[in-house]
């Protein structure tokens, strides 16, 4: 029997680095929501007590997040991947099934910040005081794994690729 062969590229890749947000990272985004509702507390002269109810529009910044990052891979023509980790994943369960290339990385994180902070910015007009401070403070923490796996990507090789992963992103380099 003759077996047929077929074209197949193969790439392997060099881990260069991985960005991961664990438990001391969310931990911190809880201290700082806690700080910016003690915050919003002294700047309003309201209880902090009365504030909590506020928390319940932090959903609303992972839905922007998952919106904005949906448009951008849409208008890219890109195939994003959406996990089952939506609502515990620094990322919000949004990425790419294979690595992509740097720059639409790059792209993609800066359309993704700069989208929620908008939205939220455009929200808070519309909101009570309370809430849209909330929101905003929100925003803010809840952005911060990726603004910092953004600013790790500045320090590698142009050339590399990225891959979303559970709770990080890994920057890789090909051989081929």
């Amino acid at each position: 029997m003759k077996q047929q062969t077929t074209a197949q590229t193969i790439y392997s890749y060099k881990l260069l680095h991985r960005f991961r947000w664990g438990i001391v990272g969310s931990l911190s985004q809880l201290l700082l929501i806690g700080l910016s509702l003690i915050a919003i507390s002294m700047l309003l002269n309201v209880p902090v007590d009365r504030l909590i109810v506020t928390l319940a529009i932090l959903p609303a910044v992972s839905i922007s997040h998952l919106i904005v990052f949906r448009l951008f891979a849409q208008l890219r023509e890109l195939r994003p991947h959406t996990t089952a980790d939506m609502l515990v994943s620094p990322w919000w369960g949004a990425g790419y099934r294979l690595p992509v290339p740097l720059s639409i990385y790059r792209t993609g994180e800066s359309v993704v910040l700069a989208g929620s902070l908008c939205l939220a910015a455009a929200a808070y007009v519309w909101l009570p005081v309370e809430y849209g401070l909330t929101l905003l403070s929100g925003s803010l923490v809840l952005s911060l794994p990726r603004l910092l796996a953004l600013l790790v990507s500045f320090r590698q090789s142009k050339n590399c690729r990225v891959k979303y992963e559970n709770k990080g992103v890994a920057f890789l380099l090909t051989d081929g």
